[in-house]
């Protein structure tokens, strides 16, 4: 009996590493995104290859998963760059933050790709993204206040190059 307590202490050690290996595991995996092919990495880097001039124009462009994930970020912002939107043509300034879009907060938005979304005192729609997707990587959507007072809206990313090459974020 005398010899258990080390055998216990090793077999917690054990159960934690495991733990913590898992946990590791899980947040840098990076997830399929639905109703996306499953095509393989043609480039020994892992990373597709860029996209000729002419996939680039072409409306039809298959998107790589990691474009896939950049566009599913954008299609989630949608919804509150157009709350901002018409918050902005009804009172002339820009909204604060989400909660006085009654939106809720930047974390009530996480899914898929995204981390939070959030909404900036000049009427910017940021996005950021996951770690495992994009560590450090952001979609800005940025307004542009026209003559006849609506809003034109641009798309840029930072530290996202897969969002640099969707048609609407170049």
């Amino acid at each position: 009996m005398k010899r258990v307590a080390p055998l216990i202490v090793a077999l917690v050690l054990s159960v934690l590493l495991a733990l913590v290996a898992y946990r590791v595991a899980v947040h840098y995996a990076t997830f399929p995104v639905a109703d996306s092919p499953a095509a393989p990495d043609a480039s020994p880097t892992g990373r597709p290859p860029p996209l000729t001039r002419e996939e680039m124009e072409s409306p039809e462009a298959p998107l790589s998963p990691e474009q896939a994930q950049a566009a599913d970020a954008l299609e989630r912002a949608r919804p509150i760059q157009a709350a901002v939107d018409a918050f902005y043509v009804a009172e002339g300034t820009w909204p604060r933050n989400l909660a006085q879009l009654g939106l809720g907060n930047p974390d009530s938005h996480a899914g898929g790709p995204v981390a939070a979304i959030s909404v900036r005192p000049d009427g910017e729609v940021a996005v950021a993204m996951k770690p495992h997707v994009a560590r450090g990587g952001e979609i800005r959507l940025v307004p542009t206040v026209l003559a006849d007072g609506s809003l034109d809206w641009a798309c840029r990313a930072r530290n996202y190059p897969a969002a640099t090459r969707l048609p609407e974020c170049r």
